[in-house]
């Protein structure tokens, strides 16, 4: 049996969207691939790790995603040439879309070939789980299978995240990641000396995923599937010495109602997955609410800040 691979080359401020876009019409599998994946390797002397380093010398983004060949000339074909399509509109980088065919026993491990181990941070490496060992002793090494594409913290939003993990964690602290999806920030919150840590997230996907992860690391981080919208969930949470919450810029003050609730005065709130453009709405938003500034931070086209309770 025959499979597609669907590549969409576009610019990094539209992987996200594309990649979910990929999710949503069923691939069964997505990759992406990041000029600054190879550039950040480099710099920390794993450009070997890049095997078609010629070709990543002047690519933006590519984005790959596998279907049945009944793909072609469907509905969902033409909704997501629609949507590339469309893309400018909402500000973001139109998307270049390729096809073709790959044999049945290539596709559902193909897209693995196209992520590498990522260094994060001072601290961290990202590393795929079925990668060979990487030595690399400067480094805490984070295994990840993210499953149904996830997150491979490859995003700059969970970068953005990542560095600020590293500067404001404290030994002990109690950590709740919201919509956690693979689990990158809740196991390296665990990695990089975390006490109790939570995770949550609506879709039963990426708990199982998430979870997966934890066992691979032999770390003991607990996971719960759950609606985040759904005030009933917020009763089952504990309060968090540091909450992580890579989302986007709408979900982000959907919720701002509800963390009070797992915070107290003093806790750290780290929120990414802002355009710049909504930037300073956010902020706006959550410092009328009785929040302190403590950082902002900006890769590409993306935001993250973070903040600090003043009050219960």
């Amino acid at each position: 049996m025959q499979w597609l691979e669907l590549t969409i080359r576009t610019e990094q401020i539209s992987i996200e969207a594309v990649a979910n876009k990929l999710v949503e019409l069923g691939a069964g599998g997505v990759a992406i691939q990041e000029h600054d994946d190879f550039v950040r390797a480099q710099k920390e002397g794993l450009g070997d790790l890049f095997p078609d380093q010629d070709d990543m010398q002047d690519k933006r983004a590519e984005i790959r995603g596998y279907f049945p060949v009944s793909f072609l000339g469907s509905p969902q074909e033409t909704q997501l040439r629609n949507f590339l399509r469309q893309l400018p509109a909402f500000g973001l980088a139109a998307g270049e879309l390729t096809i073709k065919q790959v044999n049945e026993d290539e596709w559902e491990n193909a897209w693995k070939n196209y992520w590498h181990p990522v260094p994060v941070g001072e601290k961290l490496l990202i590393v795929p789980a079925w990668y060979e060992q990487v030595r690399e002793e400067n480094r805490l090494q984070l295994l990840i299978d993210p499953g149904a594409a996830f997150g491979t913290g490859t995003h700059e939003t969970t970068q953005l995240c990542l560095a600020f993990l590293e500067k404001y964690l404290h030994s002990g602290e109690t950590v709740l990641d919201l919509g956690c999806g693979s689990g990158i920030l809740s196991l390296a919150a665990k990695l990089l000396g975390a006490g109790r840590v939570l995770g949550v997230d609506h879709d039963e996907l990426a708990v199982q995923a998430s979870r997966e992860n934890a066992r691979l690391n032999g770390l003991s981080v607990e996971y719960l599937q759950a609606d985040l919208f759904q005030e009933s969930t917020w009763d089952r949470l504990w309060r968090g010495d540091l909450i992580l919450a890579n989302l986007t810029a709408d979900i982000l003050l959907s919720l701002q109602p509800y963390l009070p609730k797992v915070l107290h005065v003093k806790s750290k709130l780290i929120l990414s997955g802002i355009i710049t453009e909504r930037l300073n709405e956010v902020l706006d938003a959550f410092l009328a609410a009785g929040y302190q500034e403590v950082e902002q931070a900006i890769a590409g086209q993306w935001a993250a800040l973070c903040l600090e309770a003043r009050d219960e």
